[in-house]
């Protein structure tokens, strides 16, 4: 009789016991940027939380001295739930590891359980979304957030980066025409002045490090700048370069597709096609820009994405996976052609990299990308030895464009950098 149920028991045991999907990968090496590690990684994303309500649009920065917190928010593309934790690591000013310990930057030990989840609903793919509020650290600076599956540090699922500021450095902008007389057309010139007051600055160019970013892109970021002023008298530098040292290309206003309903087509969406075992959603195809004037079409969102759905009568955990085909119209360049924009952090990976094809005696630059039902922004950039980035899309002065400053300070004798300054600004205030 005890056999029985010595085997009654192990059945139970085993039927409890989660399972661990089959994408799961050990020894992964960590990167201190925005990365996902395995495949079954979907819509991810850091946000600010003010007085409670979510700020979608917002970049991951916020204030040591008042009471916003930060929300990580993700998909596993899986209806297998996960024993997952986050861990936090403080970051230097170049998004490297600083040397300092947990316990100088967190009043908390340093591994978090993630236990906030819920289950799609009715959705073709099926996925289990996690959030997990980010314990707000003790010192400003740049940090990211881990993910990992049962605490073990060789199994990382994802990473995101955010940022915490002591804002006791002021800074002062201006974006202006370019200088440089061959790209007053096509670029900002960005000039500031930062006043750090009395803090213990014993050599300005080095304690103090400015950095610029163009719609949160870190890709382009410009850093490295040294001041064309110090007045240490009064605690302040100014930065107001003569050449291209703090010029962006305004490149032009963003493309986007609305895939806010999967009901029906939205705009610049050419159909829907539901199988029931995957829906595809073929954008309409898109032409070159470079050689047109430039015009305002839009008030655009600076290349940023919402995740949202608008489909009668659905929540936000009915919002499903579209398989989204992006198609350019083009002649083939000496040059690979990316698919960029917030929603994939910017990055150029094979994901988003177009291919070359041929259809009815039509050429095309084609790729595909699953995205979450929402409303995304993107432009295409082309990675060449001939040709700009900004080949197919222009680059003018008159873009409206997104810009941080961002400024960290060293202070005399510390090993690690503080974030003092932020400021977020657009180039034409409409």
């Amino acid at each position: 009789m005890k056999i029985p149920l010595i085997i009654a028991i192990s059945v139970v045991l085993i039927q409890c016991e989660p399972i661990v999907p089959q994408q799961s990968q050990t020894n992964k090496k960590l990167i201190f940027d925005n990365h996902e590690y395995e495949d079954i990684i979907g819509y991810a994303k850091v946000i600010p939380v003010e007085n409670s309500q979510r700020k979608e649009l917002e970049n991951p920065v916020i204030n040591l001295n008042e009471r916003d917190q930060l929300i990580m928010t993700f998909d596993l593309l899986t209806d297998q739930f996960e024993n997952l934790s986050a861990k936090i690591f403080h970051c230097n000013k170049d998004w490297d590891k600083s040397v300092l310990r947990d316990m100088e930057f967190l009043s908390q030990i340093n591994n978090y359980r993630i236990t906030d989840f819920n289950y799609s609903n009715n959705t073709v793919q099926p996925y289990i979304n996690y959030q997990f509020q980010i314990p707000k650290p003790t010192i400003s600076g740049n940090y990211v957030v881990a993910v990992f599956r049962r605490a073990n540090p060789d199994d990382v699922l994802l990473t995101r980066r955010f940022m915490v500021v002591n804002p006791v450095a002021s800074i002062g902008q201006t974006v202006r025409v370019s200088t440089t007389i061959n790209k007053r057309d096509e670029n900002h010139q960005i000039e500031f002045d930062i006043r750090y007051g009395n803090l213990l600055v014993n050599a300005p160019t080095k304690d103090i490090s400015p950095v610029i970013l163009q719609n949160h892109n870190w890709y382009t970021a410009i850093k490295d700048i040294p001041p064309t002023l110090v007045r240490a008298n009064d605690g302040s530098l100014e930065f107001r370069h003569l050449d291209l040292k703090t010029n962006f290309p305004g490149w032009n206003e963003f493309r986007f597709a609305d895939l806010r309903t999967l009901n029906v087509s939205g705009r610049n969406v050419a159909r829907i096609t539901n199988t029931g075992q995957e829906i595809m959603a073929p954008l309409k195809l898109d032409g070159t820009r470079g050689p047109i004037p430039y015009t305002l079409n839009f008030q655009d969102i600076n290349g940023n994405y919402l995740i949202q759905n608008d489909d009668p009568g659905e929540g936000i955990l009915n919002a499903d996976y579209a398989n989204v085909q992006f198609s350019l119209k083009s002649e083939p360049i000496n040059g690979d052609v990316y698919v960029v924009g917030q929603f994939n952090n910017w990055r150029l990976t094979d994901i988003n990299r177009m291919k070359y094809t041929t259809q009815n005696g039509l050429g095309r630059y084609e790729t595909t990308i699953p995205l979450k039902q929402g409303y995304y922004e993107y432009l295409y950039y082309v990675d060449s030895d001939e040709l700009p980035p900004y080949h197919f899309e222009g680059s003018h002065f008159q873009a409206e464009d997104e810009y941080e400053i961002l400024v960290y300070y060293r202070k005399p004798g510390n090993v690690n950098d503080e974030l003092i300054g932020y400021k977020r600004f657009r180039s034409i205030e409409r």
